[in-house]
């Protein structure tokens, strides 16, 4: 199973590679802003 889906990922790599890191920066900015949002209503 690993070995097929390395293949498949190897295939599609470059083509995912923009979306995957779009999908990741956005993940990051959605957790940022979350605990940004909890220690602002913690200090307030």
């Amino acid at each position: 199973m690993k070995e097929i889906e390395s293949i498949v990922l190897d295939d599609d790599d470059e083509a995912l590679a923009p979306a995957v890191v779009l999908a990741t920066i956005a993940l990051l900015a959605v957790f940022a802003v979350g605990f940004a949002v909890q220690a602002v209503g913690l200090v307030l």
